[in-house]
């Protein structure tokens, strides 16, 4: 599929590029209903034949992580908003994109599936994200100017 969904943080700093391996009415859409992403209004979506790309200006990317500690959520260094979430498998990187929070288009007006993993092992979240998550490349860039 060719089709490219473009967004960015609230600032501009953190951009991302989706190219979905299917029409974005079939991507899922998921709320975590985790504190995190709860008090963040995070719906999130990933396709295991996706590729996400992540561009952000040099030092604009904040890790932060919780809970388990098997995942860096990026956040915007300048204006806060989350962004994805990312995690390093043998595979290599594996992410979830916050579509709210990066404006994607092609979600609106649907309705998310809640999803809840508080009983999970840190082994069993892994195997899922592996199940469910798209490739990512993250790199910082120089803002063209």
């Amino acid at each position: 599929m060719t089709t490219q969904l473009a967004g960015h943080c609230h600032c501009g700093a953190i951009r991302v590029i989706l190219e979905p391996g299917k029409p974005t009415a079939e991507l899922p859409l998921r709320a975590c209903q985790c504190s995190f992403c709860r008090t963040r209004g995070a719906l999130t979506t990933s396709d295991p034949a996706a590729h996400l790309f992540v561009e952000a200006a040099p030092g604009s990317i904040n890790r932060y992580r919780f809970g388990l500690r098997v995942t860096d959520f990026l956040l915007c260094e300048e204006c806060g908003t989350y962004v994805a979430a990312v995690s390093e498998t043998e595979a290599g990187l594996i992410g979830v994109l916050n579509v709210r929070g990066t404006g994607l288009h092609g979600f609106e007006g649907r309705e998310p599936d809640p999803m809840i993993y508080d009983d999970e092992t840190a082994d069993q979240r892994l195997a899922r994200r592996q199940h469910r998550w798209m490739p990512v490349s993250v790199v910082e860039v120089q803002p063209s100017i």
